[in-house]
Formats: structure tokens, C-alpha cells, sequence
């Protein structure tokens, strides 16, 4: 049977991955840390924080995409003409006398 091993970052010695992972299990919060800033491709803007990279997506109408497609199928699957669109293209095409 194989193992990985993992080299602690304080004593240096390989350890097995599984007893390192749960000597260092901690139940405690994960801090993300904010973005760098970045220029915006919609209007060329700064965008400094979280929160207005949320707010500047949402202003402009825009969706961020990764791995998930749960965004692209949110609305569904286009459907059919609205009813009475064909009776209505009939009379328009008979009363041009086409």
C-alpha cells in the first residue's frame, strides 16, 4: 500500500499525509483574503474590493462563469412562440394580400 507524505513546515520531517492533515485540523473560521485590484473589462474602471466586484457585476448586468453552469441554465430552455402568434401572422400576411 502507498502513502504521501507531506513535509512539516516547522520540524521538517515527512509525515504521513493523513496524521498531518488531522494534527493540524483546526475548528476554527477560514479567512478569505479581499482581491488584488484589477481594471474592469466592461468599463475599464478599478475595481479595489469584494464587494465592488459584486456590485459593479450587478450594475452591469453581468454574471461571473467558473466551473459551475447552475448560471447558465437558470432560465431554461427557450420556450415555444406565445400563443396566438401564428392566427396573428395569418391575418397580418392575408391583409397585406400577399
Amino acid at each position: 500500500m502507498r502513502t504521501s507524505y507531506v513535509q512539516d513546515p516547522v520540524t521538517h520531517e515527512l509525515v504521513p499525509k493523513d496524521e498531518y492533515y488531522r494534527r493540524y485540523d483546526v475548528n476554527a473560521p477560514m479567512v478569505m483574503p479581499d482581491i488584488q485590484p484589477y481594471q474592469s473589462m466592461i468599463d475599464g474602471s478599478l475595481i479595489q474590493s469584494r464587494s465592488q466586484h459584486r456590485s459593479h457585476l450587478r450594475e452591469h448586468r453581468c454574471i461571473e462563469i467558473g466551473n459551475e453552469t447552475k448560471a447558465l441554465f437558470a432560465q431554461g430552455k427557450p420556450k415555444g412562440p406565445p400563443p396566438g402568434l401564428k392566427d396573428e401572422i395569418i391575418r397580418a400576411f392575408h391583409k397585406r394580400g400577399l
